[in-house]
């Protein structure tokens, strides 16, 4: 092969290389991204439907299992960029709600009646089946999911927990904008 034809060559190779490897979504992309999150509810609005769940399925479990009342944990609230394509929405986030425990564990016998109970309570929020991740003597735990990638997360071993994150949502003002934030110029 000639020198110069190898040197386009491998120019071509570098070009296609270095623009192949920008996955971010364009702008129209990120745009249709945005509106697909519209058709959720902001996240302000699922936080407090959250919470109150959250506080449901724990009532729940104390007065019909007869557990321990569940202890708070005392880190606040917390969010996150969303994951994949979606972290190019700007003004959308993911929250982490802290887990509750409560000191007594659930028998390996009452465990079945547990997930139901709690199964039962959030399936009117729109979340689905069960995951099973563990499942032995002693120690239980299932993932719990919506269609907007929220996940609920029960367990028992020494103690109970009840934990939940959300999808993927918009702030209220994106939310009630309804479109995307403007770009500042770079000047």
């Amino acid at each position: 092969m000639k020198t110069s034809t190898w040197f386009t060559a491998l120019a071509v190779a570098v070009i296609l290389a270095v623009g192949g490897c920008d996955t971010r979504p364009s702008e129209d992309d990120a745009h249709e991204m945005f509106q697909q999150l519209m058709e959720r509810p902001d996240i302000e609005t699922v936080q407090a439907d959250y919470l109150a769940l959250l506080e449901r399925i724990r009532t729940r479990l104390v007065d019909e299992l007869g557990i321990e009342p569940f202890i708070p944990d005392e880190e606040p609230v917390s969010g996150a960029a969303c994951p994949g394509d979606l972290s190019e929405v700007k003004e959308a986030e993911v929250r982490f709600y802290p887990s509750a425990y409560s000191p007594d564990d659930i028998s390996d016998a009452d465990w079945p009646r547990a997930v139901a109970l709690v199964t039962d309570t959030i399936s009117k929020h729109g979340f689905g089946e069960p995951r099973t991740v563990v499942d032995r003597e002693g120690d239980h735990e299932v993932a719990i999911y919506d269609s907007y990638g929220a996940e609920l997360i029960f367990g028992t071993a020494e103690n109970t927990i009840v934990g939940l994150s959300t999808g993927c949502h918009l702030s209220r003002e994106a939310h009630q904008r309804g479109t995307p934030e403007p770009e500042e110029p770079l000047y």
